[in-house]
Formats: C-alpha cells, sequence, structure tokens
C-alpha cells in the first residue's frame, strides 16, 4: 500500500463531512430565509404602515440578472454531470476491486481495511451528489454542487498524487513494502479519474451567462454612449467555473475589450453584480442605520465620535469581512511554506552535491513551485474581495447615506458664517480637535469634502484593514521557523525589534499631526479655490487676478511645507524599519557565529534571509495604523455630519392640514446643532440662538386659500425667512406654525400618470427663490423638472411666463442647454425659467420669492397679470415676495408688511392701501409703478453660491446665449457644456518630459540616477557577501576559511549599513524634486486658469476645474513621485535580479525570461487598466458625481420644496453606479494581472530550482543565492507592472493638469507703453464703428455703434432683454474684444491697453453681486488699502447703516453692518441680494473711479433706498462719467442722456426730456406703459 493513505482517507473523511454538513446547514437555511423573501421584492417594507419616501429601491434591483439561452445551458450541464457521474461510478467500482483484491492478500490489516472503506465511501458520497444535482436548473444550489465537488476532488487528487510521487527512499525512515502490481495500477487509475474529474468540475460553470437593461442602472447619456453589443452583460463572476473565479477569467472579457476598442465607455463594461449595486446597497445601508444600535450594558458611543457608522459599515459588511479575516489568516500561515521547501532543497544540496539521489530534489522543486502558486492564489483572492468588494462596498454605503442625509439637512451651509475666528468664552473650552469639527461643514465646499475624500479614506483602508491581521501571524511565523534554524540566537536578534516599537508610537503621532495639518490646509485652498472660480468675473472686472494667485500659493506654500514635512518623516520611518531586520539579522548571525562558535551554513544563511520578510510586517503594521488613524478622522467627520438637524419629515399629504397660517409664531435662520442619539431632532430654542441670528418674532398670520397675498418690507426685513418658514427651512422657536410640503417623493410618484387626472394636487408646495437655481440641463428639462411632458400646459407655461420670444431668439429653441449655474442667460432669463418650473409643477401652493425683481417693467406687467393672475394660477395659493407694491397690492387678497423682523402690518388690500404703510414701501409720489424693474429680495439662504454671480453682468442678455456655443450643426441641439474631453491610448510623451522638467535640472537628475543605481545594487552586494561566508564554511578553508567570524559580519555589517543609507538618501531626492514639480505646475495650471477668456469660465463647468485643483492634485502631490519613484525602483531591482539570475543559471534560464518579458510587452492590461482609471478614478465619471453633489448642495431647499428628493437620490445612485463600475473593474483588471504574472514568476523559481537540481555544477552556496534572487523576483516583477500602471494612472492626472495649463489666455495685462497713472482723468467715451461678436463663427452681437459720451455725462442705457446692453457694458472692459471699430476712453484706444490698467482703472457693479467669504472688512476692502472710517463712510453712503451717528443699543436684529468685523459666509449667502448689491457699490464708491458702469446695480433694492442710492450717485460721483443699464425708469430719467438698444443697434440717443416729449419716441412708449401716474411723474422728474 502507498504511503501516507491513513492519513490521507482521514483528511478525505473529514473534508466530506465538512461538505456534507454545509448542504444541511444551506437546506436549513433556505427553509428559514423563504419567510422573509418577500420584503426583498415589495417596494415598500410590510411593516411599516407609511412608506418611507426615501424608498427608491425595486424588485428588479436584487437580480443579478436575466438568464441568456436558460434551456441550452441546463442541457448542457446535465451532460457535463453525466461524464461526472461515470467517472465516479468508475472510481467506485475501481475501489471495489481493490478492496476484493487486498482482502484476498494473506495479511489484511485493519487499518487497511478502513482505509479502503473511507475511500468506498468516500466515492459513493461523490456519486450521490452528482445524481442528486440532475434535476437542479436554478443558479444556487447548482453553483453549490460544482463548487462541493471542485474542492473534493481537488483534495482527493492532490492527496492521492503527491502520495504516488514521494520516492521511497530516506529522508522518510520506514521501510516500504512495495505492493502488488494489480492493486497498485487500478490505485493509479482511481487517482487519473480523479484528476479528470477535478479538472471537469473545475471548469464547470456555476450558472447561465446573464442580461440586466443597461437602463435600469445606469443614465440615459451613459446608455447612449454604449458600443459594446454583447447580451451576455453582467460580470460572469456569478456564472463562472470554480477555476474562472480563482484565475479572474471572468475579467479576460474586460481586458480584451480594452485592448480591441480604442477607449472604453462606461456602458460597455459587465454591469457589477446585484450586492454592489449603488441601491441595493443603500437600501442596506439605510436600514442598518434605523435598526442597529451600538451599545455594551450601559455604555453608548458619543455621537460624532465614529463608533456609530464603524459599526454600521462592519455590521453591514460583516460576512465579507469576516472572510477576508479568515482568509488573510489562512495565506499567512502558509506564506511561509515556500521557504520550508527552499530550505530543505538547499539542505539536500549541501548533502548530495554529486546529486546521486535526485528523487528528493525534485519533490522539493516540485513542492517550492506548487507552494508558492498556492499563496498567491489565496493571496489574490484577498486582494480581490479587499478591493473590488469591500472598498468599493464601503463608498457606495457613505457616499449614498451622505446624500441621503444632504436631503433632509437642516440647510444651515448657506447661512452659517465661515469659521469663527474668535469663539465665546464657553466655545472655547471645549476641545479644540472637536470644534474643528464641527465647524466642517459651514460651507458648501466642507460637504463636498466629506463626499468624496473623506469617503475615499474610510474605503481605502479596506486593503489595510486584513494586515491586521496577516501581518501579526507573519511575525509569529518567521520567528518559530528561525528558531528552528537559528536556536535561541534569533530571540537576541527579536529583542532589537522591540526597541523600535515606542518609535513606532510616537511616529505614528507625528504622522497623524502632520496629514491633519495637510488636509486642512488642503481644505482651505480648495475651498478658496472654490470662491475664487465662482467669483472669476468679479476677479477679472477688478483685475484682481494677481493679489488672488498670490493669496492661493501663499496657502499652497503652507500646504506643501506640510506635504514636505509628511515626506520626510515618511522617509526617515521607512529608514527605520528597513534599518530594523538588517539589524535582526547582524545581531542573530553575530550570536550565533561569533558568540556561540556556530558554522553559517548555506542553508542556514539564505533561510535566514526570511528576516526580509520580517520587514513587510513590521512596516506594514505602522502604515495600517496611520491609515486606520486616519480613517477614524474621516468616520469622525462623516458621522458628526450624519447627526447634524434634519428638517421634520413630511408626512403624507392626506394627513396634512391645508391651513397656511403662524400662530405667536417667532422664526429664525436654521443653527447647526450635532443631535444626539437619544433626541432625534432636538427642538431648537429662542435661548440657544446666536445673538447675531436674524429672528423674525411674534408672527400671527393666515394666508386665504386660493388666493394671491403678498409680502412686503425693506431691505433686510426678512421677507424670505418667512417664506423658508413655511417650507419647514427654518427654525421655529416658539408658537406654532401650519403649512403643508411636498412629500420626498412627489415627483418620482407622477412618472406615470392618468390622462384624465387632474393636474394640480392639493397641499404639494412649488418653491421660486431669489436667486434662480437652475440644474445644467436644457431649459425644458430645467421647466418639466422630472414631471410627464404635456404639451398644452407647456405651451401655455411659457407664454405665462413669457417665454416664448425668448424661445424663437435661442437658436435651439428649449433645448438649449443651460450652463452652470446659467451663466449663459440673462438674469431675467434665468428667473423667468425658474418661475416656470414652478407654474408647470403640480403643486397648489407657490412660494415665490422676488420673481419680478429681475425683469423689465413690460415683462413685470404680463407676469403679474398673465402669470400669477392667469389662468394657470386658478385655485392656486401664490405668496408673492416683492418690493413691486403698487403693482401688486391692488390684486392681492392679503398684505403682509415687514419691517426688520416684526410684521408692520397684515390684512386685507384695501386696509394695506389707506394705510400709511404703503407710501414707506413705494417712490416718493405715491404712483402706479407697474414698469418698474423689482427687487431680488432678501437673504435667500437656499440659493447656490455658484448660481449668484453667474451672469454678473447679463453677459450678453440673450444674444448671449444664442452666441455662447459654437455652432457645430443645427440640430440637435449644441452642448454649450463640452463633454469632458478624455485622452486615448498612451500618455504622451510631452506629458512625461513635464514631468520631468518640472521636478528639476540636469544636476537632480543626475543625483537621481546615481542613488536609485547603487541603492538597487546593493542587495547583490549583501547575499554576495553572504554567498562567500557561507561558502567558506560548506567548502571547508579554503581561501577565506581562515577569517574569522567576526570579519564577516564586519564586512556583512558594513555593507548593509552603506545600503541603508542610499536607499534613505534617493528617497530624499526624489521627493525634493517631487515638491519642487508640485510648486511649478500649480503656479502654471492657476496662473493659466485665472487668465483663461472668460468664455472658458462660461463654458466649462466648475466642478471640473476644481477637480484639477482638488483631486488631480492630490495625486500630483502625494502618489505621483512615489509611484515614479518605485517604478524606477522596481525597474532597477528586476534588472539586477534578472542579470544575476542569468550568470548563474545559464542558457536555461535566459530563455524563461524572455519569454515572460515578452507577455507584459504585449501591454494587453496596462492599456485597460489606464482606461479604468481615466474612466473612474480621476476623470470623467467623477464629474457627473461631483456635480449632483454639488447641484443638491446648492438647491436642496428647492428639491425638497417640489418633493423631488427621492429623484434627486436615485439620480445620484444612478451617477454612483456609473463611477463605481469602472473602478471595481480597474481593480478587477489588476487581480487578473497579478494572478497571471505571480505564476509567471513562480515558474521562474521553479526553473531555477530545477536547473539547481538538474546541474551538479551549482553549488549549495551559489543556489542559495540565486533561490533568494528568484523569490524576490515574484514582487519586483509584479510591483514594476502595477507600479508604472499606477505611474501612468497618475500622469492621466498631470495630462488633465496640462490639458487647463495651456489654455487660450486673455490678451497681456500691460502693453507699453503704459497709460499714465491719472488716465482717466476726465472720463470722455467715444465709440467708432463699434461691432462685437462672441466668436468668429457666431453672429454679430452690437452693429456699427458710434456714440459719444462727455466728461462727468451720466447715460441711462435701455432696451429689452437681449437688445446688446451687457455686451456693450462688458466691452468696455474687454471681456469680447470688437471685430471691427474701436472704443477710447480720454482719447485713449482701450485694446491699446493692458487688462489690468485697464480694469483697474475703471468700476462696474454687476448685476449679480459677488461677494467672497471672511469679514464685512475683506469683503470692501481686500487689500487693506482703507481706513475704518472711509469705509463706514462708504457704507453710510449706501445706507446701509443710518447717516446719523448714533450708536443703537444691542436690540433684536441689530444691524450687522455697524461691526466690520461682521462674518459674511460663503457666496455671502447670509445677506440678501440687495444688501449684497449694496456691499458692491459701497467697494465702487472706495475705488472713485473716473468711469463707472451700473449693470442693473440696484435691481434687489427697495424703492426708498433706491432713490436714496440715487441721490448719492449725483452727489458722490457729481464729476464721474456713469453708464447705468436699468429696468427701472425712474433710476435713470434724471440723467443727461438715454441710450435706446434694439438687437444691438442704438434706436434712440438723447436727453430723457427730448425724448418724453416726442410722442413717436420707443423710450415715449417705454415711459407711457408704466401706468397714468408713473408717466406723469417720470415728465415731471424728466423736467417737462
Amino acid at each position: 500500500m502507498a504511503r501516507f493513505q491513513f492519513e490521507i482517507a482521514v483528511l478525505l473523511a473529514i473534508f466530506g463531512t465538512a461538505s456534507f454538513s454545509a448542504f444541511l446547514f444551506n437546506k436549513v437555511r433556505a427553509k428559514d430565509g423563504k419567510i422573509q423573501l418577500p420584503t426583498h421584492t415589495e417596494e415598500n417594507g410590510a411593516e411599516d404602515l407609511t412608506p418611507d419616501p426615501f424608498d427608491v429601491t425595486t424588485a428588479e434591483d436584487y437580480l443579478e440578472g436575466y438568464p441568456i439561452e436558460e434551456e441550452k445551458f441546463w442541457k448542457r450541464m446535465r451532460w457535463r454531470k453525466t461524464v461526472l457521474f461515470v467517472l465516479f461510478t468508475a472510481i467506485l467500482v475501481l475501489q471495489c476491486v481493490r478492496l476484493g483484491f487486498l482482502s484476498i492478500g494473506n495479511e489484511m490489516e485493519s487499518k487497511d481495511l478502513a482505509v479502503s472503506v473511507i475511500h468506498i465511501c468516500f466515492a459513493l458520497y461523490l456519486l450521490v451528489i452528482t445524481a442528486l444535482s440532475f434535476k437542479q436548473n436554478t443558479v444556487e444550489p447548482h453553483s453549490l454542487t460544482i463548487i462541493h465537488l471542485a474542492i473534493l476532488n481537488f483534495v482527493a487528487s492532490v492527496t492521492q498524487a503527491v502520495s504516488a510521487i514521494l520516492p521511497n527512499t530516506p529522508p522518510i525512515v520506514e521501510s516500504v513494502s512495495a505492493p502488488e502490481s494489480l492493486p497498485n495500477n487500478l490505485w493509479y487509475a482511481t487517482i487519473v479519474s480523479y484528476i479528470v474529474s477535478a479538472i471537469l468540475a473545475f471548469a464547470t460553470p456555476c450558472g447561465p451567462p446573464l442580461h440586466f437593461p443597461n437602463e435600469s442602472i445606469y443614465s440615459a447619456k451613459t446608455v447612449a454612449s454604449t458600443t459594446n453589443t454583447d447580451q451576455a452583460n453582467v460580470t460572469g463572476i456569478s456564472s463562472a467555473s470554480p477555476w474562472g473565479y480563482l484565475y479572474f477569467t471572468y475579467t479576460t472579457k474586460v481586458v480584451m475589450l480594452g485592448n480591441v476598442a480604442e477607449s472604453l465607455e462606461i456602458g460597455d463594461l459587465p454591469i457589477v453584480p446585484a450586492n454592489m449595486r449603488a441601491t441595493v446597497n443603500f437600501a442596506k445601508m439605510k436600514k442598518t442605520m434605523q435598526s442597529v444600535k451600538l451599545k455594551f450594558g450601559n455604555w453608548r458611543p458619543q455621537p460624532g465620535s465614529g463608533w456609530q457608522t464603524a459599526y454600521h459599515i462592519a455590521k453591514l459588511n460583516k460576512f465579507v469581512l469576516a472572510a477576508q479575516f479568515l482568509l488573510a489568516a489562512v495565506s499567512a500561515c502558509m506564506f511561509y511554506v515556500p521557504a520550508f521547501f527552499m530550505r530543505m532543497l538547499v539542505v539536500y544540496l549541501e548533502n548530495d552535491p554529486n546529486r546521486e539521489q535526485r528523487g528528493w530534489g525534485w519533490v522539493y522543486a516540485v513542492g517550492l513551485f506548487l507552494s508558492n502558486i498556492f499563496v498567491y492564489m489565496l493571496t489574490s483572492q484577498l486582494w480581490s474581495l479587499s478591493t473590488t468588494t469591500i472598498q468599493v462596498r464601503f463608498r457606495i454605503q457613505l457616499n449614498s447615506i451622505l446624500f441621503a442625509k444632504t436631503l433632509v439637512r437642516k440647510d444651515s451651509a448657506s447661512s452659517a458664517p465661515p469659521k469663527e475666528k474668535k469663539g465665546d468664552e464657553e466655545e472655547n473650552k471645549k476641545d479644540k480637535k472637536e470644534k474643528d469639527v464641527e465647524d466642517d461643514f459651514s460651507s458648501k465646499a466642507q460637504i463636498m469634502t466629506l463626499m468624496t475624500t473623506d469617503v475615499d479614506r474610510v474605503s481605502e483602508f479596506a486593503w489595510h484593514f486584513f494586515t491586521l491581521v496577516d501581518s501579526r501571524i507573519e511575525l509569529l511565523m518567521p520567528m518559530m521557523f528561525l528558531y528552528k534554524l537559528l536556536g535561541y540566537s534569533c530571540f537576541f536578534g527579536l529583542a532589537v525589534t522591540c526597541l523600535f516599537l515606542p518609535m513606532n508610537h510616537f511616529a505614528g503621532k507625528v504622522v497623524v499631526g502632520a496629514q491633519d495639518n495637510l488636509m486642512k490646509t488642503r481644505d482651505e485652498r480648495i475651498s478658496l479655490m472654490n470662491e475664487v472660480l465662482g467669483a472669476i468675473r468679479m476677479l477679472k472686472f477688478m483685475a484682481w487676478e494677481r493679489s488672488f494667485e498670490a493669496r492661493v500659493l501663499k496657502i499652497r506654500e503652507k500646504e506643501l511645507k506640510y506635504q514636505k514635512l509628511n515626506y520626510t518623516i515618511e522617509t526617515l520611518w521607512n529608514a527605520i524599519w528597513n534599518g530594523s531586520p538588517i539589524l535582526v539579522t547582524l545581531v542573530s548571525f553575530w550570536h550565533y557565529t561569533v558568540v556561540r562558535g556556530q558554522d553559517l551554513t548555506p542553508s542556514i544563511a539564505f533561510t535566514s534571509v526570511l528576516f526580509n520578510e520580517l520587514k513587510f510586517a513590521l512596516n506594514a503594521l505602522p502604515e495600517t495604523f496611520i491609515n486606520l488613524l486616519q480613517s477614524a478622522v474621516s468616520l469622525r467627520r462623516i458621522e458628526k455630519y450624519l447627526h447634524t438637524v434634519e428638517v421634520s419629515p413630511v408626512p403624507p399629504l392626506e394627513q396634512q392640514s391645508q391651513t397656511i397660517a403662524f400662530q405667536s409664531c417667532t422664526v429664525t435662520w436654521p443653527v447647526d446643532r450635532i443631535q444626539s442619539s437619544t433626541q432625534p431632532s432636538a427642538a431648537p430654542s429662542a435661548s440657544s440662538t446666536p445673538r447675531q441670528k436674524f429672528v423674525l418674532v411674534d408672527l400671527s398670520l393666515k394666508f386665504p386659500p386660493g388666493e394671491l397675498s403678498l409680502i412686503c418690507g425693506k431691505l433686510g426685513s426678512g421677507k424670505t425667512l418667512m417664506l423658508l418658514a413655511l417650507l419647514g427651512e427654518a427654525d421655529v422657536l416658539t408658537g406654532q406654525l401650519f403649512c403643508p410640503r411636498s412629500p420626498p417623493n412627489a415627483i418620482a410618484s407622477f412618472k406615470n400618470m392618468d390622462k384624465n387626472e387632474k393636474w394640480v394636487i392639493q397641499g404639494l408646495t412649488a418653491y421660486v427663490p431669489q436667486s434662480a437655481w437652475l440644474r445644467n440641463a436644457s431649459i425644458k428639462e430645467n421647466i418639466l423638472f422630472n414631471l410627464p411632458y404635456d404639451e398644452e400646459r407647456y405651451q401655455q407655461t411659457l407664454e405665462a411666463c413669457a417665454l416664448v420670444t425668448d424661445m424663437e431668439i435661442l437658436e435651439d429653441g428649449d433645448e438649449s442647454e443651460i450652463g452652470e449655474r446659467g451663466v449663459n442667460l440673462s438674469g431675467g432669463q434665468k428667473a423667468r425659467v425658474s418661475l416656470a418650473r414652478a407654474v408647470y409643477s403640480r403643486a397648489s401652493i407657490l412660494l415665490l420669492d422676488d420673481v419680478l425683481s429681475a425683469v423689465d417693467a413690460h415683462t413685470a406687467h404680463h407676469l403679474f397679470y398673465e402669470c400669477l393672475k392667469g389662468e394657470l394660477m386658478k385655485d392656486r395659493t401664490v405668496i408673492l415676495v416683492s418690493h413691486h407694491v403698487q403693482l401688486c397690492a391692488p390684486d392681492a387678497s392679503y398684505v403682509v408688511a415687514l419691517d426688520n423682523g416684526r410684521v408692520l402690518f397684515e390684512g386685507d388690500r384695501d386696509k394695506f392701501q389707506s394705510s400709511g404703510v404703503m407710501r414707506s414701501l413705494v417712490q416718493s409720489t405715491l404712483v402706479d409703478t407697474s414698469d418698474e424693474k423689482e427687487e431680488a429680495v432678501i437673504e435667500d439662504q437656499s440659493v447656490p453660491s455658484e448660481s449668484k454671480h453667474s451672469d454678473s453682468s447679463d453677459p450678453s442678455s440673450e444674444t448671449n446665449t444664442i452666441t455662447l456655443a459654437p455652432v457645430k450643426e443645427k440640430k440637435p441641439a449644441r452642448k454649450l457644456i463640452e463633454e469632458e474631453a478624455r485622452a486615448v491610448g498612451r500618455v504622451s510623451r510631452d506629458v512625461w518630459t513635464t514631468y520631468v522638467k518640472a521636478c528639476g535640472s540636469y544636476g537632480f537628475w543626475l543625483l537621481f540616477v546615481a542613488t536609485f543605481t547603487v541603492a538597487a545594487v546593493t542587495p547583490v552586494a549583501e547575499n554576495g557577501w553572504l554567498k562567500v561566508w557561507a561558502g567558506s564554511v560548506s567548502e571547508g578553508s579554503g581561501s577565506m576559511g581562515d577569517r574569522s567570524a567576526s570579519f564577516y559580519i564586519g564586512v556583512y555589517a558594513a555593507v548593509c549599513g552603506v545600503g541603508l543609507i542610499v536607499t534613505t538618501l534617493r528617497w530624499f531626492v526624489l521627493y525634493r524634486g517631487s515638491i519642487h514639480a508640485s510648486h511649478v505646475l500649480y503656479k502654471r495650471l492657476l496662473e493659466t486658469v485665472l487668465f483663461a477668456n472668460i468664455r472658458f469660465h462660461d463654458t466649462v463647468n466648475r466642478g471640473r476645474v476644481l477637480n484639477r485643483f482638488g483631486k488631480d492634485f492630490e495625486g500630483i502631490d502625494s502618489s505621483l513621485s512615489d509611484n515614479f519613484g518605485r517604478t524606477v525602483l522596481n525597474g532597477l531591482s528586476t534588472a539586477t535580479t534578472l542579470i544575476t539570475l542569468s550568470v548563474v543559471g545559464g542558457p536555461m534560464f535566459i530563455l524563461g525570461a524572455i519569454v515572460i518579458g515578452s507577455i507584459y510587452w504585449s501591454g494587453v492590461y496596462s492599456q485597460t487598466s489606464r482606461d479604468m482609471r481615466r474612466l473612474g478614478k480621476y476623470s470623467v465619471t467623477r464629474s457627473p458625481l461631483y456635480s449632483i453633489y454639488g447641484e443638491t448642495i446648492a438647491g436642496v431647499t428647492i428639491i425638497r420644496s417640489f418633493g423631488a428628493s427621492s429623484k434627486f437620490l436615485r439620480d445620484m445612485l444612478a451617477c454612483v453606479d456609473t463611477n463605481s463600475n469602472p473602478y471595481y473593474w480597474m481593480w478587477g483588471v489588476n487581480r487578473w494581472l497579478s494572478i497571471r504574472f505571480n505564476v509567471l514568476s513562480c515558474s521562474i523559481i521553479g526553473l531555477m530550482a530545477v536547473v539547481a537540481v538538474a546541474n551538479p555544477g551549482i553549488s549549495a552556496s551559489l543556489a542559495g543565492f540565486s533561490l533568494a534572487f528568484a523569490s524576490t523576483i515574484t514582487g519586483d516583477l509584479l510591483f514594476l507592472v502595477r507600479r508604472f500602471v499606477s505611474l501612468e494612472q497618475s500622469m492621466v492626472a498631470l495630462e488633465r493638469v496640462k490639458e487647463y495649463s495651456e489654455l487660450k489666455r486673455e490678451p497681456p495685462e500691460f502693453i507699453e507703453p503704459r497709460p499714465p497713472a491719472s488716465w482717466p482723468s476726465k472720463g470722455s467715451i467715444r465709440c467708432e464703428d463699434l461691432v462685437i461678436r462672441y466668436a468668429p463663427d457666431l453672429p454679430n452681437v452690437l452693429h456699427h455703434l458710434n456714440f459719444e459720451i462727455l466728461p462727468g455725462e451720466k447715460v441711462g442705457i435701455l432696451g429689452r432683454t437681449g437688445s446688446g446692453k451687457s455686451t456693450l457694458a462688458l466691452s468696455f472692459f474687454r471681456f469680447v474684444d470688437p471685430t471691427e471699430g474701436r472704443i477710447l476712453v480720454d482719447d485713449l484706444d482701450i485694446s491699446k491697453i493692458g487688462l489690468t490698467d485697464l480694469r483697474s482703472k475703471l468700476t462696474i457693479i454687476p448685476q449679480d453681486p459677488a461677494i467672497l467669504s471672511g469679514t464685512l472688512r475683506s469683503t470692501l476692502d481686500v487689500f487693506d488699502e482703507y481706513q475704518d472710517s472711509e469705509i463706514y463712510e462708504a457704507l453710510r453712503r449706501v445706507h446701509l447703516i443710518p447717516s446719523d451717528n448714533i450708536e443703537e443699543e444691542e436690540t433684536l436684529n441689530a444691524n450687522v453692518f455697524r461691526n466690520l468685523e461682521s462674518p459674511v459666509s460663503e457666496g455671502g449667502e447670509n445677506f440678501s441680494t440687495g444688501s449684497k448689491q449694496l456691499l458692491c457699490m459701497a467697494r465702487a464708491i472706495l475705488k472713485r473711479s473716473k468711469v463707472l458702469v451700473m449693470d442693473e446695480a440696484t435691481a434687489s433694492v427697495d424703492y426708498a433706498t433706491d432713490e436714496l442710492i440715487g441721490k448719492t450717485i449725483r452727489q458722490e460721483f457729481a464729476d464721474n462719467t456713469i453708464l447705468t443699464i436699468a429696468h427701472r425708469l425712474r433710476t435713470v430719467i434724471d440723467y443727461d442722456r438715454i441710450m435706446l438698444l434694439d438687437q444691438g443697434r442704438i434706436v434712440e440717443f438723447d436727453r430723457p426730456g427730448v425724448l418724453l416729449s416726442q410722442p413717436t419716441s420707443k423710450f415715449y412708449a417705454l415711459c407711457k406703459a408704466t401706468g397714468k401716474d408713473e408717466f406723469a411723474m417720470l415728465k415731471k422728474l424728466a423736467g417737462l
């Protein structure tokens, strides 16, 4: 009987029993599980009576896919199972026959009988499993059967085969009797049958190929771009064979796709399995967060500590995490099996130098090869699980839950001031760290950071996670191994490592501190960049680019200082950890040879290099702890955000009261309070409200249903706050508030509506904010806002909102794309599209925040009578905030007047008209203002900062829209925001050269090459010396035999020491170059973007530009140099190893190496993985995700008011799927490559071992030397490829940065000769034959304008939307250069003046005021040029503070403008639009330019203030030339002249009095349209 048969039989029995138990367990679980199945498929959980509006999963989401050609597949499987059945029958028969032969023999022992019986039972069990599986035609039982058969056959065939090939000679001591030949042949036949059935079982697919409809998971745009027509579009992981799973063959399809296609699209990639999809993960995460709470006894974690969220993630992913830990433990234990075989091989070579008995040599060589392969199979599965599964899941779960939180979180970001420098005393007492984190969500950029950087950091920890398990095992295993080799000497070595442990702790603290500072500075820089890009027009108008460039670079310097510190710590730390194994080896060898006087043989010397494996374990632990600490910081921030206050839940419509009223109510702007876990929604109280918060006091109002109500009041009186209170967005401090709200899933539930259904639904609300919030989509999509398209209603809406003519002007009509923040529409158009969205909606309650502000007199009149009082508003409750009191009050059923947070008046229109209140709100003479351009009122919280600055000067009104995008073809509609470009193929050479040049000059590169080359050669020297030393022992007293052990150890120490110093030095060299490159590249990008043409900023999504400054630069700063250095390092290491091995191994080895090299150079992998990275990590699919984050954070109030939350959630989940799919496959392809490379490099080691056994010329010390080297080739080759691909992927970031560093720039800042310092001293303006168009291929916007403006003249520019008013204003600042003609200011042609000189000498007050966050002082005096007294004087001139100097006492709602330290939030969102316009005017007064252009500068200011400002302008700017674009005629009626534009031509240009005295003039018609009384007043003011 062959050897070890009893042990093998026991092993088979154990596996058989385990398999049987697993089948039983599965059966029981399936029975239990049946009861719970319905909750998966039902859209709403049955347990809760009120359906959850945020439950966006459908039954289809849980499906893996729909089987393709299912019948054929199961037919094929039955054939396979038949073959297996026949094989198992044969095995059973063979085993029975063998038992018969053995029993015929004379002495059959009971042990032999037991072995035979177990073998028969085992074969019978396989037969039964196969027989039972014939009826299976569903995936789960079939795949289970196949996996069991594969494992059982594998174990049987491997154990029997090993037993068969073991030589019968020692080292096994027991004598072996040769068995009889017949049973022996039967036994061999059985082994062959097992091997065949194992191969068959391993190759059997676990399920049919699947198809899943693309449109159910991706956005329509993604589906449209798909080119791959393969039906089987779901990842093969669910249907792969066991071998396919282990060897990742299901990824081959993707690799080939990437290699064949020029460039991969998302839709071409296979769809991920159900448990990796966003909807499923979100549903599970949400359920876990609701039902699972962490507590030990009475202890509960503090909200915001991060423990709760960590527990939720761990609980949700417990099975994969358990599998990860188990795999880590097993692979760590197996890690040293190859080392065992290597030692046995070297011992064999020592003992049998002439290779007389090669049998055991072959066994060890094959053992070395197979054990390596087995270890790599295991580690590949471990990495696959960690990267593709756990990491992607973590990202999806955290992203989706944060997004869902944003949809219900009180929008305190926009009302919050920036981080306060000086907190209250109590605040300062708080733990500083906690304060930092808590402040973190005051700006929208910080919420973005949370959803991007923090989530990434936590998810990337997934693949450091298992190190906690495996590095401990990897520390224990070599200790045991080394003890066996070196005896107790190894403990002296290991004792040295303990000295490093305290350093570990200290370094950990330093690293976290440095990382924390780095992240904070990075946040600060991104935040500033976000603001700078948002206010880019203002920066250009003011010629502030250089100043802000310096400000950004200052923070950048600080950031790079921390980055450098990070690098230094990292390098020194690595030096310590690289030094520790060297020290351990030296101490152990010294004790072994010098103290104990033992000989160092090759088998001991080269296996002890295992100390190097310790290096990995010792290195990995500190790195893991750092990552753990960084992830903990991120988890804390995430949890803190998840605990912020939410708006109260919205009950279903039928449960809501339809009353709209306040009862003794006091409300204020929302304050961010962290909820405690016990109190889910802590009610705010008056005492906890900060002093500077604005409060509406003691409101008792009731709005009539189905009627129009008007809310009016002066600037800053709290009108917007009242609307937001009705929407449930404000904090109610006392009293009660009633108002129905739209349920979050309102819009999603209208997907399929009945034709006869009533359109308007009682209780739904719609809100139009003061600054329009528009999505980056077509006008039609913005108006429909995900509702079904109703042709008739849509046309009525366009007519009511006066959009019909606009649609005719726009080349693509309502299909025209709206740029980011509506940048290509004029202010009036944006307001009307925003209004149209509410009018078209199915809401019965419309809350309109000053919709008449951005339109001219005619349009305001039209909107009020045709829209607000028109057919579409029948039976709808409209609550309108407006300054247009004369126009609106006569038709309002109910009027509320506010003043500084108190109700001045409430009642019906008659009482209002007869009260004195109305007089204070209209112009000096009580006349019908149905002309004026209304005002965009107070503090709109919810409006995105982005949308505020956008059309700073009404870019060219409509004309701009017509012209902004280059015409490609008439149809389909053009894209304003171009698709993000994506480079194709390998990274081009000039991207590499850019980096090489940025790092440094020749000197740097010489030093670089020198240090890296020397460092690469040191391992050869170390191992070479070990060979000499061990060789001198094994070969007796050779040439060096008479030297003492101390000599050898001394030289070894010297070689290792030099190696360590050089390896540390090379990193310092590399990082110095890296920091230099980061500095150079950033400065280049920043300058180019700041000085880029304004057209670039209008047509490129801001998220995309920020992506370059943020994520891409983060990559360039922190990982590009690392990847570059390690690529070079691994490349040199591989080269030295291959050269050394070729010298030892000879031609046979060189041949093998060539094969491997050619396989890599085919480049299959690198092509695919780089394209994946372009799609996934960095670039293109990230941008839409950032966009939807940005849009939602900015417009969350509007989204909630319409009931669109769940629709947005579903859209976001589609974006997440689109983004995580390439990310998933990027790692998949990575694993596909790794496993293949590992197998190839195992072959190199196997090849080397075989050469050593076959060739007696190779001594034991030489073989040990070469095998020690060969074992490093695996890692080197793999990491060379992986690092090179990572490098190419990091280069993609550089490629994207380079693309934006080469943008077309504006004309030069300065042109010699420069204008005199006093220019313009007079302020005369002359236009000669001025023609302007936006691009060469677009029509003219201004046609041959000729006019002259005298010094000190005040000119009003009028004209309907799109007549070219703002284009004219822009041309004075050279935002657009004349196609023909010229503009002269004080007789100087402005096209001959540098932009900085020109723009710094002229001033514009734009329609969309842009102010930056900080304090009131930093907003008005950006560069500290003025005294406080001057600033206060300017504030008085614009009537933001009273002109009398009386200090008012600290009362409720004190005037914030009295304190120059008052905080200004991001985009100035804590001020009303009107206040911001006045701040811009105060800034202009401080600047005192000779020429002032005002573009709707007081559009959002109430009439009384507007009149006062008119007086200020006349006094302050008496000697200045002023051009004013206005819709309010009264603003310009007393100007020197009026210019009337129509379609880019001047139709009238004369004194107002002259024009008014001509009944045929257009200006006369314009004034007449304002109403009889106002017309009379205008005539009077014009001096007629």
